[in-house]
């Protein structure tokens, strides 16, 4: 169900940054469908996306042709600010947690910040692993966490998690809400700084339409533009 599609482009790709994201026109699909930048290529000028199928435009996506048109509009969103990062969090030891197929994100992330972190990553079942191979390639040490227990530790990787932080850990995550939230809680209570990528069904991406709209720190904001990276 999961599949990686590669799209060339321009020059563009030069100022997409990690926790952007694309709002794609899919043939047939009356309403634009957003989708993570998964990892750039400035020498071909490309992006790849990587995605679950999860309805039909997706599917419809999955199906499309090398060679093939699409209208894509971006990049959106205000994505990680990697230089303040860097400076800011220069000696601390980086860890991206991932949940399911919020790993599509943070590949780029990870080869971005130019300094080698864990991967604490939740899947359900062991045949939903991606991207492993690609933080092997940046050696990043990789630490899994299984619903069923087929793979790396049995239930939830923020379980996992929440028993190895330090004050010196900056933490990025990306995943299910639930989850996200309970990391949040977390990570709050032990003072520990992180940053979070929401996700969330969008009809325009550019805060038109208000539909992303959530509540951070009692006050409306919208994922599309205000995010979809929140600080803790």
């Amino acid at each position: 169900d999961y599949f990686k599609i590669k799209i060339l482009i321009n020059d563009i790709v030069q100022y997409c940054s990690p926790g952007q994201f694309f709002m794609f026109n899919i043939p047939g699909n009356f309403l634009r469908r957003p989708f993570s930048i998964h990892d750039v290529n400035l020498t071909e000028s490309s992006i790849s996306f990587l995605y679950k199928i999860v309805g039909k435009g997706t599917k419809a996506l999955s199906q499309m042709k090398p060679g093939t048109t699409i209208q894509l509009l971006g990049p959106l969103g205000n994505g990680y600010k990697l230089n303040n990062i860097k400076k800011k969090y220069k000696n601390y030891h980086k860890i991206i947690i991932a949940g399911g197929s919020g790993i599509a994100s943070m590949y780029f992330l990870a080869a971005k910040l130019n300094s080698i972190g864990t991967l604490y990553y939740g899947v359900y079942s062991k045949k939903d692993l991606i991207c492993l191979d690609q933080f092997n390639q940046i050696k990043w040490k990789i630490v899994v966490a299984s619903e069923d227990g087929t793979i790396g530790h049995q239930g939830s990787i923020v379980n996992v998690v929440e028993n190895v932080l330090k004050k010196n850990d900056i933490i990025f995550a990306c995943g299910p809400y639930q989850m996200l939230k309970t990391l949040q809680d977390i990570l709050y209570k032990k003072h520990i700084h992180g940053f979070l990528s929401l996700e969330s069904i969008m009809a325009c991406g550019t805060g038109i339409c208000q539909g992303c709209t959530t509540i951070i720190h009692n006050t409306p904001q919208k994922i599309c533009t205000d995010g979809p990276i929140f600080e803790i």
